[in-house]
C-alpha cells in the first residue's frame, strides 16, 4: 500500500512538467490539412498482386484561388513494370486511360522531386511518379476521377466540388 500511494505521489509530481504533448509534434498548416483530407487512393490488382496505385488529390479544394481554369488533381501513380505514363508529347499510354466524368484531360506535367507541390502528398517514395493534372472546368458538382486499364479494371475516386475556405498559398 505504502510503495502505491508513493509511486501515486511520484506520478503526480513528474505529470506537471512537461509543458508539451505528443500533438504539439503533429500540427499541420491548412494546406496540407485540407490536402490530407481531400487525398483519395485506389488499387487495381491482378493474381493478389497490386499492379497499380493511384492516390490523388483535388487541388481546386486546397488552393481555390489558384486553380480556377480547370480541375486539378495532384496524383501519385505507381504503375508495376512502368516508369512513366504520360509521355512528354501528351499522348496517352495504350494501357491506361486517366479521365474526369468521361473526358480526358488537357494537360499533365510530370513534378520533379524539388516541386513545392510534392510537400503535399504524404505519399512519398521512388515508385511512384507524381503528376499536376489539369481538366476541363466540369459543371457537375460531383466528380469522378477514373484510371482504366485495358482489361475494364477501374480505379474510381470521387469528389465533390464544394467551395473550401478561401487561403493564398
Amino acid at each position: 500500500m505504502k510503495s502505491l500511494l508513493s509511486l501515486a505521489l511520484l506520478a503526480t509530481l513528474f505529470s506537471g512538467c512537461s509543458q508539451t504533448t505528443a500533438f504539439d509534434f503533429f500540427k499541420m498548416d491548412a494546406n496540407y490539412e485540407r490536402a490530407i483530407s481531400n487525398l483519395q487512393t485506389g488499387t487495381i490488382a491482378r493474381s493478389f498482386e497490386t499492379e497499380v496505385i493511384l492516390s490523388s488529390i483535388y487541388l481546386n479544394k486546397v488552393y481555390p484561388q489558384q486553380y480556377r481554369d480547370g480541375e486539378y488533381f495532384f496524383i501519385a501513380l505507381y504503375i508495376a513494370g512502368k516508369q512513366d505514363f504520360f509521355l512528354k508529347s501528351k499522348q496517352r499510354n495504350s494501357d491506361y486511360k486517366l479521365t474526369l466524368n468521361g473526358m480526358d484531360f488537357v494537360s499533365a506535367k510530370e513534378l520533379k522531386e524539388n516541386d513545392p507541390l510534392r510537400s503535399l502528398m504524404p505519399i512519398n517514395n521512388q515508385w511512384n511518379r507524381y503528376y499536376l493534372i489539369r481538366f476541363a472546368v466540369q459543371p457537375r458538382e460531383d466528380l469522378l476521377l477514373q484510371l482504366e486499364d485495358r482489361d475494364l479494371n477501374t480505379i474510381k475516386l470521387h469528389y465533390k466540388k464544394e467551395n473550401a475556405a478561401v487561403t493564398t498559398p
